[in-house]
């Protein structure tokens, strides 16, 4: 029998995360990661500002600056396609990072495994951290279901089955969680009428800004990564994929060449259908993520829609205010199962509002009409010309507060954009940010 106050099954950006903040408060936490090796299915390279807050905290901060590429800026183009296929701008709007009142005023894109191994190195300099790959969790062996109070589990490490016990077990193994079954709690999954294609090829040195461009068929999102790499998203209709893949590469190639020339020579680069993922997007939300004992983080409590980049940030932010909360009542001794709940309290109404704010950008690009297109571009620049809705909007996507809707914005977004008063959102802009009593509010 091996004892641990607290274990994470499933080692993912964000059970890592969770278990470094457990480790720097010397808390005996085990990972149990199943996949020795990267999987093939795509994980998130983009880190939004709230996440590098926490990984500030976490200090980890200076080696993801070190190894990542900042974007103050994503650019989004609205553009006209013809017939022939040829693309002509229609419509600019940017989305700036830079106008946020953060320390961390810009997203940054980073290889998913860079980062997964920063985290673990930094754990693994702490002598309570433990790390089982590549392990598997099997079931609890000593459980009492009504009360959903686990204690003891077994896992098979390297061939042999061992059984552990641990105060707290934390699920962080994605949709197909363990945890959440054990906890009785069933998902609601959205599913959508379109598919992504994404690949990694390699771009020019000044190639440096974020695009997304959209038609009234086509979206493509272009993201650099450092070495000189970009990482690009396709949008297709079910069905499409196989076809292409029969047609040929190019079917999948001329579209970015067309839209973004400048890197024509640059995705052609792109050697055979292998290094293309194909990415089906869903989205589920449960009504619950602790019980007991036990809880739920990252995809196991919520999966959202890829177009606003969240997914992994949400993990993220999951386990380091879990991790906060855990390591606080290990400090302070207060060890009831019920100050869990604190952590549902923060996190659940921030991912809900992230989740509806992906679905509703995943509406916005659902159907190839060009009246669509039309209604969409009317939209966006509505968000964008006004200050306060466009800081709303960017509070949202970068995590770092919230400023909620009034009737007033129904105002602004269909009223003339001088319904602006400079002071009130300086002061009420400030004031929308997360401060430490909203992210870690057991500490007061």
């Amino acid at each position: 029998m091996e004892k641990y106050e607290v274990v994470i099954i499933g080692g993912g950006v964000g059970g890592l995360t969770l278990a470094l903040s457990l480790a720097r408060h010397n808390v005996k936490v085990l990972v149990i990661e199943k996949d020795k090796n990267p999987g093939k299915i795509y994980k998130g390279e983009l880190l939004q500002p709230k996440s590098l807050l926490h990984f500030k905290e976490l200090g980890i901060i200076d080696e993801i600056i070190k190894t990542s590429h900042e974007l103050p800026v994503i650019h989004t183009y609205e553009m006209k396609e013809a017939k022939d296929g040829t693309v002509s701008e229609s419509m600019y709007i940017p989305l700036q990072y830079n106008k946020l009142h953060t320390e961390f005023p810009a997203a940054r894109m980073i290889p998913h495994e860079r980062l997964k191994n920063i985290i673990l190195r930094e754990a693994e300099k702490h002598d309570s951290f433990h790390y089982w790959n590549p392990a598997a969790f099997q079931r609890f062996t000593d459980a009492d279901e009504k009360k959903s109070l686990f204690h003891r589990a077994l896992v098979t490490s390297r061939g042999e089955e061992v059984e552990i016990e641990a105060d707290f077990y934390i699920g962080a193994e994605g949709r197909a969680s363990i945890i959440r079954k054990a906890l009785n709690q069933n998902q609601v999954t959205t599913q959508y009428n379109h598919h992504f294609l994404t690949v990694t090829f390699p771009r020019p040195a000044d190639y440096t800004e974020a695009k997304m461009y959209a038609s009234h068929k086509s979206f493509i999102g272009l993201f650099p990564l450092p070495d000189n790499e970009v990482r690009c998203v396709m949008l297709i209709k079910p069905g499409d994929y196989n076809r292409m893949k029969k047609e040929g590469l190019h079917t999948f190639t001329e579209p970015f060449s067309r839209f973004e020339p400048a890197l024509k020579d640059y995705v052609t680069q792109i050697e055979s259908w292998k290094e293309i993922q194909l990415m089906i997007p869903v989205r589920h939300n449960i009504h619950e993520y602790v019980k007991g004992n036990a809880a739920i983080i990252g995809d196991a409590a919520h999966t959202v829609h890829p177009m606003a980049g969240e997914g992994m940030n949400l993990a993220v932010q999951d386990g380091a205010i879990l991790g906060d909360l855990l390591g606080w009542m290990y400090d302070t001794g207060k060890l009831d199962t019920a100050n869990l709940k604190m952590f549902e309290k923060v996190r659940k109404k921030r991912a809900d509002r992230l989740s509806l704010l992906s679905h509703f950008s995943a509406l916005g690009y659902a159907w190839p009409f060009r009246w669509y297109q039309g209604g969409r571009k009317f939209a966006l620049k509505r968000l964008e010309r006004h200050p306060i809705l466009h800081y709303k909007h960017m509070l949202n996507i970068s995590g770092v507060g919230w400023w909620a809707y009034t009737p007033m914005d129904v105002i602004r977004f269909l009223g003339p954009p001088f319904l602006y008063l400079k002071p009130v959102f300086d002061r009420r802009s400030k004031r929308a940010i997360f401060k430490d009593k909203d992210d870690y509010p057991w500490r007061a």
